[in-house]
């Protein structure tokens, strides 16, 4: 008696056609074997157990991926980043590193950069293993996914169309951090825009310019980046003196102030090299106009401009050098009288 209550059920054969789901038949046949046959049941099995416990399993799949794909992209691109060279803020003292032998400021540059990067990156392959999940959900629900995907596609071409712009900017904002054209902080010259950089997205640059005027520059329409804040800068004077200056005195003064004002705070700490005179730039009907050029800190270079200009025009005063001003010459041609008719 107690080995026919242990012996085992006979098997029944396979569900019928379209009992089971075309991707759950384990637990669907299971039932339908067990219950001797009962397609009602196995059809109730398959749509509360097994449909949902695949389901379940496909997206957790998804979810494992994308999380894989996001580390994965992660550490991909800082170790890109890594190894790319970083154009550094010159200083007139060597930076101090970390225990790591990491700079401060270029790796919060490139950390910025790494994060934007992967951020771009991951959430488009995230978004494509978010679809390919839905679809094979759609797939164990037993919905046609062919006329989806024609759907999808065709909508997909339809608002790649519409949306050029909007992927010109995107990939030109991947561009523009991968190359470090500029970073938050940089003060450039985007030909409308000029100003300091506040914000940067993917889509679109924000600056803000001297008299605080914000500036939302779309990445799609850069065609160039003069960028003030990378390495180093330069104060370049142009000064016209009257024609008949002694140009030797000139150069001498001109050299002597610049050093003056090169060795007063704060620009001490902010002149790279000694000012240089290159000499006569242009000949022209005002005066003789020579150049001087001070190497400075990538930004600092306006501010030492009007100290330059301001001790050039005190000194020039007491040496006697005079300035170039524009001359008008009036020529009056004198004509004999005329007679007078007899």
């Amino acid at each position: 008696m107690a080995r026919g209550l242990i012996a085992p059920v006979a098997a029944v054969g396979a569900p019928p056609e379209g009992v089971c789901g075309p991707r759950t038949r384990i637990v669907c046949a299971w039932v339908y074997d067990l219950t001797g046959g009962d397609a009602t049941a196995a059809a109730v099995a398959d749509w509360l157990l097994g449909r949902p416990i695949a389901i379940g399993g496909v997206l957790l799949a998804g979810w494992v991926l994308r999380w894989f794909v996001r580390r994965l992209v992660g550490r991909g691109v800082n170790r890109i980043l890594a190894q790319a060279p970083v154009l550094r803020r010159a200083t007139t003292s060597p930076p101090r590193a970390d225990a790591n032998g990491h700079l401060p400021w270029d790796e919060a540059r490139r950390a910025e950069r790494a994060r934007a990067v992967a951020t771009a990156v991951s959430s488009t392959l995230s978004a494509l293993v978010w679809v390919v999940t839905v679809i094979a959900a759609a797939g164990i629900l037993g919905l046609d996914v062919g006329p989806i995907l024609a759907s999808a596609g065709l909508a997909g071409v339809a608002i790649a169309f519409g949306a050029q712009s909007l992927i010109r900017d995107l990939l030109a904002g991947v561009f523009i951090l991968l190359e470090d054209h500029f970073a938050i902080g940089d003060e450039v010259d985007l030909g409308e825009g000029v100003g300091v950089v506040e914000r940067m997205t993917l889509r679109e640059t924000v600056l803000r310019d001297l008299d605080g005027t914000v500036w939302h520059v779309r990445n799609g329409e850069i065609d160039r980046v003069g960028n003030h804040s990378q390495v180093w800068s330069a104060a370049m004077l142009d000064i016209t003196v009257a024609h008949g200056t002694d140009l030797a005195t000139a150069r001498t003064v001109l050299t002597a102030v610049a050093t003056e004002v090169a060795a007063t705070a704060p620009f001490d700490q902010e002149v790279l090299e000694p000012p240089e005179v290159l000499g006569v730039e242009a000949l022209g009907a005002d005066g003789v106009t020579l150049r001087l050029l001070v190497k400075t800190l990538a930004g600092r270079q306006f501010g030492l401009q009007r100290a330059l200009l301001e001790g050039i025009a005190e000194s020039f005063r007491s040496h006697g050098v005079e300035l170039g001003t524009r001359e008008l010459a009036v020529r009056v041609r004198r004509t004999a009288p005329v007679p007078p008719a007899d």
